[in-house]
């Protein structure tokens, strides 16, 4: 009994004729239903291939998308350790004008420590 070729491809491959003589053993009409079976089967492996397709794109939009928010991650930490490296640099230099103290930001008073 001859059965069909399994392919990665769209078509169906039927079975070659038999070498010996060059003919198909037993070739038969399809039935009706069987070709839809077949068209079916044919058009779910488009729909997924598509689907797969599909997601690989959006994998890719997310990775880039991802790499960017990164990149504003790193951004903002750097900014931090720049901020902080500037308040030591303000600390330091207002210590040394004024002496070791606490600042009331709300009354602009410096309250020396003693």
């Amino acid at each position: 009994m001859s059965k069909f070729n399994e392919t990665s491809s769209d078509e169906i491959v039927l079975p070659k004729p038999n070498e010996e003589n060059g003919k198909i053993d037993s070739a038969k009409d399809f039935q009706e239903e069987d070709i839809s079976v077949v068209k079916n089967l044919q058009g779910n492996y488009a729909l997924t291939t598509a689907q797969i397709g599909q997601i690989e794109i959006e994998l890719h939009l997310l990775n880039k998308r991802l790499e960017q928010v990164k990149q504003i991650r790193q951004d903002l930490f750097d900014r931090y350790s720049s901020l902080q490296e500037e308040e030591s640099n303000l600390v330091k230099n207002l210590n040394e004008k004024y002496g070791d103290g606490v600042l009331d930001l709300d009354s602009g008073k410096f309250i020396p420590t003693e």
